[in-house]
């Protein structure tokens, strides 16, 4: 692993400990966006590009278009992709500063770029969405409102909506770094989108990539769709 990743990784779980025992357990956000300098080095899962598997499982379904929600929407690469492709994007993270980066990178976007909190999402947002793109969101969200976050997800979207999720895969055999992030069981997604359609579910890893995503770890990406 590459001596700054690690670094940062640990950064990240002493700050995500620290929120915990704060009573914040999302704070670490901002003070990782706030810290980070506008240097996106210092925030590992920023690739400065739009997420692979989310292109190509996007470029697959040409039937998807119209609203589309990026959620945690880090520095902005995904949703400046779905707003070029033709989506109406509404993209939102809980850190002000990751929003405020967004709309310096993107001076001219049309992506509606806001301050939201997946576990209190605005009431006007509820099944608005065609699109709901999830990214190593759901995994770094601590368990005992993990539950909430996913049902939120669901409350957004509108008949016949998708929800897209990528992150790390939880397998019993792969010795896992300290937490955060906290792996995702098929199971444990399985149930709480058990409301929904299951479209998609493989398992990848995400070979030669440096950019926070530890290769050598198996990951997922997986869509539902409400009927």
């Amino acid at each position: 692993m590459d001596e700054n990743l690690e670094d940062i990784r640990i950064k990240i779980q002493r700050m995500a400990e620290l929120a915990e025992v704060n009573g914040e357990p999302l704070a670490w956000f901002e003070e990782l966006y706030e810290n980070a300098n506008r240097e996106s080095e210092d925030v590992p899962w920023a690739r400065m590009e739009p997420h692979p598997q989310m292109v190509e499982w996007i470029a697959n379904r040409p039937e998807i278009n119209g609203k589309a929600l990026v959620v945690g929407c880090g520095l902005g690469d995904d949703a400046e992709w779905l707003e070029e492709i033709g989506f109406d994007v509404t993209a939102f993270d809980i850190s002000k500063s990751s929003i405020d980066w967004c709309q310096e990178r993107f001076p001219d976007s049309t992506v509606n770029y806001c301050v939201a909190d997946l576990l209190s999402p605005p009431e006007d947002w509820q099944n608005k969405f065609d699109l709901i793109v999830e990214i190593h969101i759901l995994q770094v969200i601590p368990e005992n409102i993990r539950d909430e976050a996913a049902k939120n997800l669901s409350l957004l979207l509108n008949n016949n909506g998708h929800v897209l999720c990528i992150g790390r895969l939880y397998e019993m055999n792969v010795v896992e770094q300290p937490a955060p992030p906290w792996p995702l069981g098929r199971v444990w997604l399985e149930s709480k989108f058990q409301n929904l359609h299951l479209v998609n579910f493989t398992r990848f890893k995400a070979e030669n990539n440096s950019v926070g995503d530890f290769p050598s770890l198996p990951r997922f990406i997986a869509s539902w769709q409400k009927k």
